[in-house]
């Protein structure tokens, strides 16, 4: 051990000049060298298997609606960008599925992700999740004609208030009716932007300031300044269609997961939400759609919604249109699963729908009431209830 200490001395003891400069100019030049080739590497491998030269895009057959595209992109990037709407709520993420799209000519390989999604024989007949396939060389595509009847909304925010502590209704005006079905969902284009939680106590309700400043949340800057694009997000309607030009959703916050009971610091929120959060009375918000699947079978069975959270928009688009619209005989039962009265949504809508229809059952369960709800007569021993 002392012989190791003696070392450590000597060595500390050298003047500066005893250093080999040779050999420390040799490391730092064989550095650079290396890493300039490792660049020099990447920049070959994308000049020559990524192809970034125009790519002509055939869609039905149909030569007024040919797109010419720089390659490299996703073929949904590509579409999307030339006012070609495809339905992605994921946003592109591979995990919605609902950016399919046939390619007749110069289908690339299918990826694990086409695979899991499409038959052997429609993944043989050119069927590829759009998000996932890069635009190399020319393409024919087949697209859906009512997909290419979607468009591009302007819409204006009419209000934007807190229905429950983390749940905001959007209401939008549009300047002219959507064709949509009950179930359906809108497309969100999130733009650069910048807010701050603390402005979004405009539009909140004051009895739902507590549980934000007990996990301190007012005060958070949220910057989403540096987008290099637009970014697509869906939320289902919870208007129904005979309400005319007003739209409405139910958007919960997604914040930073919390560590040890305080939100992260490091991970950023959900991008589409902490955007429709900051929305203001008169703010203009781009729109595409309608999409949907979540349609209603039209029979005679019974019906009965699980509801909890903001799968209200979900309950109250379907409901609203069986009733108001439809005047259905169905059986309909709506069990509503919140967490104290404050965080329910639409109970005065849904009592007076069955007071108007017998057809219609409405069931409240609270799992955590408050105390003023236990005082008010909350039966908490009422195990269908609590």
């Amino acid at each position: 051990m002392g012989s190791f200490e003696i070392s450590d001395q000597l060595l500390a003891s050298l003047p500066l000049a005893a250093i080999d400069l040779e050999l420390t100019l040799f490391a730092v030049l064989a550095f650079v060298i290396i890493g300039v080739g490792l660049a020099g590497m990447i920049l070959f491998t994308r000049a020559t298997l990524v192809n970034t030269e125009a790519c002509k895009i055939t869609i039905n057959d149909d030569p007024s609606l040919t797109k010419t595209v720089e390659g490299g992109s996703t073929l949904l990037a590509a579409l999307t960008s030339n006012e070609v709407p495809v339905p992605s709520p994921c946003g592109g993420k591979a995990t919605c599925k609902q950016c399919r799209i046939k390619i007749i000519e110069h289908a690339p390989d299918a990826l694990e992700t086409d695979k899991s999604t499409f038959s052997t024989s429609e993944v043989k007949e050119g069927w590829r999740l759009s998000c996932q396939t890069k635009v190399k060389h020319d393409m024919h595509v087949e697209i859906p004609d009512h997909l290419l009847g979607v468009e591009e909304i302007e819409a204006t925010v009419i209000s934007n208030n807190n229905v429950a502590t983390f749940i905001k209704e959007l209401v939008v005006e549009v300047p002219k009716h959507i064709p949509y079905r009950s179930g359906g969902y809108l497309q969100f284009h999130v733009p650069p932007f910048k807010t701050n939680t603390e402005d979004w106590k405009a539009t909140m309700d004051k009895q739902y300031w507590s549980d934000w400043e007990h996990f301190d949340m007012f005060g958070i800057n949220i910057d989403f300044s540096n987008l290099s694009e637009e970014i697509i997000r869906a939320y289902s309607m919870a208007s129904y269609p005979a309400e005319g030009n007003k739209v409405m959703f139910n958007i919960r916050i997604a914040t930073a997961p919390f560590v040890n009971g305080k939100l992260a610091k490091d991970i950023p929120w959900g991008l589409c939400s902490s955007y429709t959060f900051g929305l203001k009375p008169g703010d203009k918000v781009k729109l595409s759609g309608p999409y949907g699947e979540s349609f209603m079978i039209n029979d005679d069975r019974e019906l009965v919604f699980l509801i909890g959270g903001a799968g209200s928009s979900f309950g109250r688009s379907h409901i609203l249109h069986l009733f108001r619209t439809d005047n259905t005989k169905r059986k309909v039962t709506l069990w509503y699963g919140a967490r104290s009265l404050k965080e329910n949504i639409y109970q005065e809508e849904y009592e007076q729908l069955a007071k108007d229809f017998e057809n219609f059952d409405y069931r409240l369960v609270l799992s955590e009431p408050l105390p003023e709800d236990i005082e008010a007569g909350w039966p908490t021993d009422d195990r269908t209830k609590t």
